[in-house]
């Protein structure tokens, strides 16, 4: 990366990827709410609650709407986090396949730079 070049934080690919069940999770606990709290509020199972909070199935469009008549927060909001966890995953097997490819390193380089604005 030439002197010029700047990276945005937004074309980074974190280190770190939480599952948009985490923080549901973050949520229940500053409530006070158990997972059968929220299967009741819901109308699903506890071991669907279960398998969000524990990354084991995502946040659908519907399950966002039920949370946000729940929980009060927007359903977009659900749907933004899965997508950016969703996203993110990509990009770091992507990374992580380009990591353990035989290609040059200038190819490498390029290759970087086009997964990071993907």
């Amino acid at each position: 990366m030439n002197k010029k070049e700047k990276k945005i934080a937004n074309d980074l690919i974190p280190g770190d990827i939480f599952h948009p069940g985490e923080h549901l999770k973050d949520e229940l606990e500053a409530r006070e709410m158990n997972q059968q709290d929220l299967a009741n509020k819901l109308h699903l199972s506890k071991s669907e609650i279960s398998l969000i909070i524990n990354g084991h199935r995502n946040i659908t469009p519907t399950i966002a709407v039920k949370l946000e008549e729940a929980l009060g927060i927007n359903a977009e909001f659900w749907m933004n986090i899965q997508i950016k966890y969703d996203i993110d995953l990509v990009k770091k097997k992507f990374q992580q396949n380009l990591q353990k490819s035989k290609i040059s390193a200038v190819k490498k380089e390029k290759l970087k730079k086009v997964i990071s604005v993907a």
